[in-house]
């Protein structure tokens, strides 16, 4: 059986660490990147079957959400699942997740990790 694959685009080194480890554990392929600007040379090594999104990337780098749009314009990447991780899910435009096609909004933190795991699950393509 084929594991799922997964791309985590987390800038928190240990909040990274945690949440590759918990998808790895539950049985997921895991690839990790720190800033959400390397997810286009990551996405040309290989299409993952679901994409983690955290938003809030550091000051002066291209944004999570900036990302998200980009990926939608292109054809190749434009129907892979994201699941948006987000410490200002209050503030997430809905409308427009919806617009881009979301398939899940986690909030951080994340209370109960094994969340991420299913909702990892459920999007998958």
């Amino acid at each position: 059986m084929v594991s799922t694959s997964v791309l985590l685009v987390e800038d928190d080194i240990a909040v990274r660490g945690l949440f590759a480890e918990t998808l790895e554990t539950a049985g997921l392929s895991v690839r990790t990147i720190p800033l959400a600007a390397h997810i286009f040379d990551a996405l040309r090594e290989g299409l993952p079957d679901v994409i983690v999104l955290d938003l809030g990337m550091p000051h002066g780098s291209l944004q999570g959400m900036e990302v998200l749009a980009r990926l939608r314009e292109i054809d190749a990447w434009r129907e892979i699942p994201v699941i948006i991780l987000s410490a200002f899910g209050d503030v997430v435009n809905r409308d427009v997740t919806r617009r881009l096609g979301v398939a899940s909004i986690l909030g951080k933190p994340l209370l109960d990790v094994s969340e991420l795991t299913r909702t990892v699950r459920a999007v998958a393509r």
